[in-house]
């Protein structure tokens, strides 16, 4: 499909430098200006009352192999994210398997249309209909259905209904530039050097998340009232069975005391990195979150959901999680996740997730959160604010052993930039990293993972000598 989106951008090229070229020129070297072709088809279209609508065009053509080609044309005054399209080739043998082919345009702007062509080596399938099925956002779409014969073409002109009119006139979520104050926090696993106490008093970081040991988050919130902090005890039993709603209840009641006895805490989190591995176990999971959710509530305390492990979930496990977000939304919680990536956070930025292919501004591990909010909590109303409980350089992603955090990177974290290993410092991708979240206004800030523990285990994450330099390097943003 791509080679042919290629060769289709090489036409216009060629097309465009022949339009430059002037015209006498042109003339002396080849005088003929009449190119014969055979005329396919003209038609008059029908005037269409619609305001503001998509133009859908779908040509069928015999060929081998067989080729379909969808066309989109955005006729509102608005640009349009987050299209995707599913074609399902669907043979007239309900028992012969159906062809997927999936398309993620870029996004369109007013009055931009935007084509692909779908290839079929199988060659046309005789009674077979292209079902497409076209969204705008989760719950936002349509379906069109093209049983017509090879060397046909079909138009659609679809007016867009009030709620999707409403939804394309939102804001985008993503500002051009980074605003506002740095999002830099930091994940402490003890607070066991007279380092970071220093450290928050003198940056006041966006956020500092802290496991077990949580008392002296109390003179955290002391030296840096805005700075938000986020609690979380270990959790050994984390296996998904039995009623969510009962489980909840004994979950906030073996921690009652605890939460109780430490006041510097403003948001708590349950569960760290639930394993997901079937859309019912999400499922239970977003019940167990959000009756979580109400009953710290109705205690008086707020709660941090979610707090999923980086590269997860898939976009429709998290369609499946939203009762969670919406209960957090009700009760003023937030949404926690974890954004590593290797061998630079950059990694894997401009890919796409299943169901979400190829959006520059996002990324299959480091800003993948934006597929989230740009094509499900925003078009649900459910933005909610959005912290990173851990974050970094794991080279746990790369699926190759004995790769921790960024230091066994050696000499340091590298890009591969033309083919070759570029090194850039972590506090250069930490900066970098900052930048990217201060344009989403939703972000409260993310917690490079990890200060202060002792026992050698997260040796390879270790932060908490580069503290001066984080402190330093806040201070070149807005001041808090």
């Amino acid at each position: 499909m791509r080679g042919y989106r290629r060769a289709f951008h090489s036409l216009w090229i060629v097309l465009l430098v022949l339009m430059l070229v002037p015209f006498p020129a042109a003339a002396e070297q080849n005088p003929a200006r009449l190119l014969e072709a055979d005329v396919v088809a003209s038609i008059q279209m029908p005037e269409s009352s619609a305001e503001h609508s998509l133009v859908i065009q779908a040509t069928s053509w015999r060929s081998t192999p067989h080729r379909y080609m969808i066309t989109i044309v955005n006729l509102t005054p608005w640009t349009i994210s987050s299209l995707t399209v599913l074609d399902r080739y669907l043979p007239e043998d309900i028992e012969e398997p159906e062809i997927h082919s999936s398309w993620f345009p870029e996004p369109l702007e007013p009055d931009q249309a935007a084509t692909v062509v779908l290839t079929f080596p199988e060659g046309f399938i005789p009674g077979a209909c292209h079902q497409l099925e076209i969204s705008l956002a989760d719950g936002l779409g349509f379906v069109l259905m093209d049983c017509s014969q090879p060397n046909a073409t079909t138009f659609w002109n679809v007016p867009l209904s009030l709620p999707t009119e409403e939804f394309l006139a939102q804001p985008l979520l993503t500002a051009e530039h980074p605003e506002g104050p740095s999002k830099l926090g930091i994940h402490v696993t003890r607070n066991s050097d007279p380092g970071i106490m220093e450290f928050v008093r003198e940056a006041k970081p966006a956020v500092i998340v802290g496991v077990g040991d949580l008392g002296w988050l109390a003179e955290a919130k002391e030296a840096s009232p805005e700075t938000v902090t986020i609690g979380r005890f270990p959790e050994k039993d984390q296996d998904i069975f039995g009623d969510p709603v009962e489980r909840a209840r004994a979950f906030v009641d073996e921690y009652l005391e605890r939460y109780r006895a430490n006041p510097g805490v403003d948001y708590w989190l349950g569960w760290n990195e639930p394993v997901i591995d079937e859309l019912w176990q999400m499922q239970w999971y977003a019940t167990f979150e959000a009756e979580r959710v109400r009953l710290m509530a109705e205690l008086g305390y707020k709660s941090a959901i979610g707090n999923f492990s980086t590269g997860t979930p898939e976009a429709h496990e998290f369609a499946a999680f939203l009762e969670a977000v919406r209960a957090a939304k009700e009760h003023g919680g937030i949404l926690a996740l974890h954004e590593y990536s290797a061998p630079t956070m950059k990694h894997g930025v401009g890919a796409g997730i299943p169901g979400h292919d190829a959006k520059s501004s996002a990324g299959s591990l480091t800003l993948r959160y934006r597929y989230f909010y740009d094509y499900y909590l925003r078009v649900h109303d459910l933005i909610i604010p959005l912290v990173f409980t851990e974050a970094g350089i794991d080279g746990g992603v790369l699926r190759q052993g004995g790769l921790g955090g960024w230091r066994d990177f050696d000499p340091v974290p590298y890009e591969l930039i033309d083919g070759a290993k570029t090194h850039v410092p972590y506090l250069d991708q930490i900066n970098w990293y900052d930048d990217e979240l201060r344009r989403d206004p939703y972000v409260l800030g993310f917690a490079i993972f990890n200060v202060g523990e002792t026992t050698g285990m997260w040796a390879s994450f270790d932060v908490t000598d580069m503290l001066s330099e984080f402190a330093a390097l806040i201070a070149t943003k807005i001041p808090r």
